[in-house]
């Protein structure tokens, strides 16, 4: 009989963000991929304290796998309007939002509920193809970042280096994202957590400048994390996610760097 296997985001942090699935009906390098994605897997001892959470807490989520059905297959594969903007789209329906990345699968959503629906084909985040896997990742995040905004966490589409971040596109940065608690000052990323130091740093790259960094102004910081936020709605940013993006904004310096002096994990002075 088939049972459903839990995984937790970020454990340590008691964040009650999970996911579920049914590992019979997905190929074994999903774990390894919700792994690399700082999902820890729960053991059978673990599970009844995450489903009590889960049933307390309102702020909780769980993303629930399933094999997509021939009829959510259609949907995945179907050409619509809002294809023209890109992979992704977000359909809002009444108490529902549907999600959707073109062929790679189709979320139901609700930000009153804690359970939400996830069907994709049973490759996923084990698929070679280099798309596919920046599919994967791009999915994910978009799950927790719609997770995370109710614990004041802010994801942004981007790469943490020494003393800061530097914000890319999504496919720059490989599908990554910097997750910042502007209120427990720590930073989340796949390099685990760190605490948003007093010299945390903004960078944009710029591919024309040669031997110097330029501040941002505060508007300019602010429209550049606004553009760069990993937060994605029918409707725009929600006042939750621009107050925090407000909040990091007055707390950090943004900086203009020039591209090719750019190396990840590095002192960012020149």
């Amino acid at each position: 009989m088939s049972k459903k296997t839990y995984y937790q985001y970020q454990k340590e942090l008691n964040l009650p963000i999970y996911i579920a699935l049914d590992p019979q009906n997905f190929d074994s390098g999903l774990g390894d991929f919700l792994l690399s994605m700082n999902f820890n897997k729960l053991s059978e001892k673990e599970e009844p304290a995450a489903l009590a959470i889960m049933k307390k807490n309102n702020a909780s989520r769980c993303l629930n796998f399933f094999e997509a059905t021939p009829g959510v297959s259609r949907q995945m594969q179907a050409s619509i309007e809002s294809d023209r903007y890109g992979l992704e789209s977000v359909i809002p329906k009444p108490g529902y939002n549907v999600y959707r990345y073109k062929e790679i699968g189709l979320m139901v959503y609700s930000f009153g509920v804690k359970v939400w629906e996830y069907g994709c084909y049973n490759d996923f985040g084990s698929a070679k193809e280099p798309a596919k896997k920046l599919a994967a990742r791009i999915v994910i995040n978009r799950f927790l970042s719609w997770s995370l905004v109710q614990h004041g966490i802010l994801g942004l589409w981007g790469v943490t280096v020494d003393d800061g971040m530097v914000l890319q596109r999504s496919v720059e940065s490989k599908g990554e994202v910097v997750f910042v608690d502007v209120v427990g000052n720590k930073v989340l990323s796949l390099d685990g957590v760190k605490k948003l130091g007093p010299k945390f740093k903004v960078l944009r790259l710029d591919p024309t400048l040669r031997g110097r960094n330029i501040k941002m102004t505060n508007e300019e910081l602010l429209s550049f994390l606004s553009a760069h936020c990993s937060y994605m709605d029918y409707s725009g940013l929600s006042v939750p996610v621009r107050q925090m993006i407000q909040t990091l904004a007055r707390m950090t310096e943004g900086l203009v760097h020039p591209e090719e002096s750019f190396r990840p994990k590095t002192d960012l002075s020149l």
